[in-house]
């Protein structure tokens, strides 16, 4: 069964720090537009599992990249609080 993989690009100094656990989570304003944010809230209104969700980060130049499973979401007024677990292992696929 292939996991909902949300993607989001970061940019320095966020996506170091993201890459290497010391800031796990991301603040994005919502969008909906996006299906992805619809997807995401849906996931947090009716609950999910560790391990069922993916968030894949991407540099803003889309050279390097990393996938943690998400173990919160949260939303604030117009905001979407998303949170990983960190890893030294790259989830899902090859960590760039």
């Amino acid at each position: 069964m292939i996991k909902p993989r949300y993607k989001f690009k970061s940019r320095e100094p966020f996506f170091t720090k993201e890459r290497m656990g010391l800031k796990n989570n991301t603040v994005r304003e919502i969008d909906l537009n996006e299906d992805k944010f619809l997807e995401l809230i849906a996931h947090m209104m009716n609950g999910f599992n560790d391990g069922d969700l993916e968030i894949e980060i991407i540099t803003c130049g889309g050279g390097m990249r990393f996938v943690r499973y998400i173990s919160d979401i949260s939303v604030y007024n117009n905001l979407v609080v998303i949170t990983w677990k960190h890893s030294d292992v790259n989830v899902g696929s090859h960590e760039q």
